[in-house]
């Protein structure tokens, strides 16, 4: 009997509001689903079953990277297709089924995942969603798992990005739930991690971030002090994290957090580290312009602007984690337009404001220089 080429699995619980839609984006383009059900007392099950897909139960142990891993055992396709219920499978073009077997080097295929309602401000984040059915692949991790190849993270070289395909979130349009969902499940699965055996960089600055998100200041003030510890000896010593996911994004934090208490120095070295590590990362490069810029030094400020602005048009952005658009568009021409006005450099200066009000005509403070510089 010939192998499926693709088998598709997802970890459920209580899932009718999402599962459908899920099952169906991915039905015509897989040889098999997989659906594993960790514990519903909703129709979840029935659904999945009405939709063709093979049922398993999983015993809940807050374990995602286990629960996964089950999954892949029950797979019997020569590669794996994973998404959330919540998520819903977008294909712009059906011949990436013979894109899959063009390169026997490819291990894993990256895809873009957006969330729903942010489609138009959100842009970078490459997610592992497909990748071989070989025993040496499994997953690590009890929350945020990561793929991992003969216990080894898969380097650059064994993944590839696959823009025939992209990934739709809608688990964000119910905040109820996701508060829910933070606070009942994955806070205590950090929280019980980090005691256990400690966090990665990444898993800590999501806990910290939760925490502050949904009421917790006290723990979210300990946890980021103690990322900002764990972080500051690699900015000193100028070496860049093995674990590198997310570190652009915690460095833009840190280093706004520093430049709106006015601690210059702290900010401009964790930009400096930020941008020789990932210097095509545009939140950071706006944030060394606007330092410089509110320093008294627009001229130096002007080539961090101009650098955002390019790395949009050319979309030559860092594009594995998401970030708000407008930090290639908007928030440096503005802010470019600013530095020229310093300069008296007027004719510049309406040009920057003219690509602000292009992108968003009801920017009331580019009209309002653009008003007076017209008149």
């Amino acid at each position: 009997m010939t192998q499926p080429l693709i088998s598709f699995f997802a970890i459920v619980k209580n899932e009718k509001q999402h599962l459908t839609r899920c099952l169906t984006s991915v039905r015509p383009y897989v040889d098999e689903m997989i659906v594993v059900d960790t514990g519903s007392n909703d129709e979840t099950p029935e659904i999945a079953r009405q939709q063709d897909a093979k049922v398993f139960d999983f015993p809940w142990c807050d374990d995602f990277a286990a629960a996964r891993n089950y999954a892949i055992s029950q797979a019997s396709g020569k590669w794996i297709l994973t998404l959330d219920a919540d998520e819903e499978l977008i294909v712009n073009s059906a011949t990436f089924r013979e894109t899959l077997d063009s390169d026997p080097e490819v291990l894993v295929y990256s895809v873009d995942l957006l969330n729903v309602g942010e489609e138009d401000s959100q842009v970078g984040g490459k997610f592992q969603r497909i990748f071989r059915n070989i025993p040496d692949i499994r997953y690590q991790g009890r929350l945020h798992e990561k793929l991992v190849y003969q216990g080894e993270k898969i380097r650059d070289n064994r993944r590839v990005y696959l823009d025939s395909l992209k990934i739709l979130h809608y688990g964000y349009l119910d905040p109820n739930f996701t508060q829910q969902k933070a606070i009942n499940r994955n806070i205590p699965i950090l929280e019980k991690m980090r005691e256990e055996e400690g966090l990665n960089l990444e898993n800590l600055y999501c806990l910290a971030s939760m925490c502050a998100e949904f009421g917790y200041p006290e723990k979210s003030q300990l946890y980021y002090q103690e990322l900002f510890e764990r972080l500051l000896p690699y900015v000193l010593e100028g070496n860049k994290p093995d674990e590198f996911l997310r570190v652009p994004t915690m460095l833009h934090f840190f280093a706004s957090k520093a430049f709106q208490q006015e601690d210059y120095e702290t900010a401009r070295i964790l930009c400096q580290h930020g941008l020789e590590w990932c210097p095509d990362f545009p939140p950071l490069n706006y944030l060394a312009g606007e330092i410089l810029l509110h320093l008294g030094f627009p001229l130096g400020s002007i080539a961090y602007f101009q650098n955002c602005l390019k790395l949009g048009e050319e979309e030559s952005y860092y594009k594995k984690e998401p970030f708000d658009v407008n930090f290639c568009k908007i928030y440096p021409a503005y802010q470019l337009g600013i530095a020229y006005l310093t300069l008296e450099r007027l004719s510049e200066a309406r040009i920057a404001f003219e690509k602000v009000t292009d992108w968003e005509p009801n920017h009331s403070q580019a009209r309002a220089h653009l008003e007076k510089l017209n008149n």
